[in-house]
């Protein structure tokens, strides 16, 4: 299993070039931006780190059809890979964080983004480089695309952000890839890959072709009650909490609860204290247990253990969504955790 990172979205560029080559040197296979309102433009803050560095592969997470047309989707990615030289990856999904800021509803989410990936796909595949790419769906239309600068060289990778069935089914049978979201239990992360691997037997598609990424906050520091503060004040992007992602651990009555109660998440993250108020402590551990992977360094043996059960799951790459003080997390995940994993 691959182990890559995720990065806050306000980091910049030069912060990213440093960051980013401290992770190569270190042998992570993978460093991510996601694409947050609130941060640049994340493929062209990559742009940096994609000419200096020459290993890690660089990715973008997650990009939504609402927000981008995917022709314009494919345009960003094949230009990061040009300056990658074919290391260059996306996430798409339906989601994401500039859906809320531009009032856009959802609908349709499925069938959206399997059409945004198959024309970035196909892009991706050289399409446009010597002939053109016409692509008529229901919600996309790409007519006379055309990518005559790209030069031959390893495909940029096209993963759907998916987790729930009808999702995963569909990225399962279009994608290079597909990236959960938030699973911190092997046993739920084994489940969503059985869905995975049936798709693949139905549409006889080889599993080898196909890549499986889990993405899961990450807090293992020096400082144990920093640990647990981060934890807490980071629980509110879990998947915003949503109700499927706790009843595998939490009672339907408990689940139920924390929906009433999400507005002390919600403070816990704006004021970034880590104090969520009203909610009983039982409750709030076992989400940072079950959503993440959270331990003091001291006990990171716990950390690895965690990650070798959920490759035994059968996941191919894992993404550690990193949040205060990177570096230090990027030492400590090259120190303790790649010497047992790429070997």
């Amino acid at each position: 299993m691959k182990i890559h990172v995720i990065l806050e979205p306000d980091i910049t560029p030069d912060q990213l070039l440093e960051i980013g080559l401290l992770a190569e040197r270190l042998d992570i296979a993978g460093l991510w931006v996601q694409n947050y309102a609130a941060g640049a433009d994340p493929f062209m803050s990559l742009v940096p780190l994609a000419r200096e560095s020459s290993r890690i592969k660089l990715g973008v997470v997650i990009v939504s059809p609402y927000e981008t047309h995917p022709a314009k989707m494919a345009t960003s990615l094949l230009t990061l890979n040009e300056y990658s030289n074919g290391r260059a990856s996306m996430v798409i999904g339906g989601g994401g964080e500039w859906l809320g800021i531009m009032g856009i509803k959802h609908s349709w989410r499925v069938s959206m983004v399997r059409e945004a990936v198959e024309i970035v796909r196909e892009a991706a595949r050289g399409g446009g480089v010597d002939g053109t790419i016409n692509y008529q769906g229901e919600n996309y239309r790409a007519k006379y695309y055309r990518t005559p600068w790209v030069k031959e060289q390893t495909p940029a990778t096209v993963y759907g952000g998916v987790t729930k069935d009808k999702m995963l089914q569909m990225g399962a049978c279009t994608a290079d890839g597909v990236m959960l979201a938030d699973l911190g239990l092997p046993s739920v992360v084994a489940g969503r890959i059985d869905v995975v691997n049936k798709a693949l037997e139905a549409s006889g598609r080889p599993r080898q072709d196909l890549l499986i990424n889990n993405f899961l906050g990450w807090h293992v520091k020096e400082d144990a009650q920093e640990v647990y503060r981060e934890a807490r004040r980071e629980l509110l992007i879990r998947a915003f909490l949503m109700k499927d992602w706790l009843t595998p651990f939490l009672s339907e009555e408990e689940a139920d609860f924390v929906q009433d109660n999400k507005g002390a998440f919600v403070k816990a993250y704006q004021e970034r204290t880590g104090i969520i108020e009203g909610v009983p402590q039982d409750i709030v551990d076992r989400i940072i247990d079950s959503l993440t992977i959270t331990v003091p360094a001291a006990d990171s043996d716990k950390a690895v253990e965690r990650l070798k059960q959920m490759e035994a799951t059968g996941l191919d790459e894992i993404s550690l969504r990193l949040h205060d003080d990177p570096v230090d997390s990027i030492r400590l995940i090259g120190e303790r955790v790649i010497p047992e994993f790429h070997r």
